[in-house]
């Protein structure tokens, strides 16, 4: 890849991306060429010389076109982008590690919780301000079902006694029925007609 060159995610071609795509947006495209072409011939507002604007101006920002001079030399062999103040390679400058320590946080595996800034919950279940919803989350972790409403261990909160009695009386019929029902092609218990194993070898 040519260094220093954008690529776009839609033609994959180098130079230009989806918004100037001369594929996708012809407009725009030929603005950018435009620009591009008389980026060397325009006059800084502030010293008059060419080749750069008031922000990256030697004499006015000397950070400015520091950080200019990094992001035109440094190459960009793999596509991805580079911070113009450290000039790493994965990361701009409103996500360095350098200037932003605390945003490291954020690129931690799975989620993060924004409150103690504890990476396995969110702030539904941070064990600081819920322990009580901590507690119930390690047991449907651990494969226990737990209700958020009561804390009872077997149901959750739809078919919980306690709010809705008519599911519960139906959630507790199927767990009864579910090793007592017969099959009616063969009458075994453990199984229904769709799933008989008599009927699936006739077939």
């Amino acid at each position: 890849m040519p260094s220093g060159r954008r690529r776009c995610a839609s033609c994959g071609k180098h130079g230009h991306n989806v918004r100037t795509c001369p594929q996708i947006n012809p407009e725009s495209a030929n603005k950018r060429v435009i620009r591009e072409r008389n980026r060397y011939t325009r006059a800084c507002s502030s010293c008059g010389q060419k080749g750069h604007n008031s922000r990256t101006c030697p004499t006015a920002n000397p950070e400015g076109a520091l950080r200019r001079n990094k992001r035109e030399q440094k190459p960009r062999s793999d596509g991805r982008r580079i911070c113009s103040h450290c000039g790493t390679v994965g990361h701009n400058i409103r996500t360095c590690p350098i200037l932003y320590p605390e945003r490291l946080i954020k690129k931690t595996k799975g989620r993060v919780c924004s409150h103690c800034q504890q990476s396995g919950h969110n702030i539904q279940t941070c064990p600081i301000l819920h322990p009580n919803r901590e507690k119930a989350r390690k047991k449907r972790i651990d494969g226990e079902r737990i209700c958020s409403a009561c804390g009872a261990i077997g149901h959750n909160k739809r078919t919980c006694p306690e709010i809705n009695p008519s599911a519960a009386m139906r959630r507790e019929k199927r767990v009864m029925m579910r090793g007592s029902r017969l099959c009616s092609n063969c009458g075994q218990s453990g199984h229904n007609s769709r799933t008989c194993p008599n009927k699936l070898d006739a077939q």
